[in-house]
């Protein structure tokens, strides 16, 4: 536990590509995919917890082939809760994951910290929602 706290600590502010300054270091900033990499649903993740509210968590990765692997940069795993009547979303959680694998750290979203978004028709974000809910 000691080991992973002294890693957090000592973790760049630039954690992603095009991080620009400590304002970015958030997990609002961090949840969305940047330039070079891709979002994608992790369908083992999904969870219902009753009749209306759902988890689910989305795993952002590097992808772009072109380019390398920016040294400061670190993949993340996003876990959003979902409201199934309301057909809305809500940032629960961002964790950061280095180059081997292993958690470093994690940025949770205190509940009612984030408004619940209802996402456009035709987006990841809408067919994340749609997936988990159809459990």
């Amino acid at each position: 536990m000691t080991r992973h706290l002294v890693v957090a600590l000592s973790l760049p502010l630039s954690v992603f590509a095009g991080a620009a300054s400590a304002e970015d270091f958030d997990a609002e900033a961090l949840a969305k995919p940047q330039a070079g990499e891709t979002a994608k649903l992790d369908l083992q993740s999904i969870q219902r917890l009753g009749d209306v509210i759902g988890r689910f968590e989305v795993l952002v990765t590097w992808t772009d082939t072109t380019r390398a692997v920016p040294p400061d940069h670190y993949s993340r795993r996003v876990r959003y809760a979902t409201n199934c009547m309301e057909g809305t979303y809500v940032l629960a959680a961002v964790g950061l994951i280095d180059r081997n694998g292993i958690g470093v750290k994690t940025m949770v979203v205190p509940p009612g910290a984030a408004d619940p978004v209802k996402p456009e028709k035709g987006t990841e974000a809408a067919k994340w929602v749609r997936q988990v809910c159809m459990f």
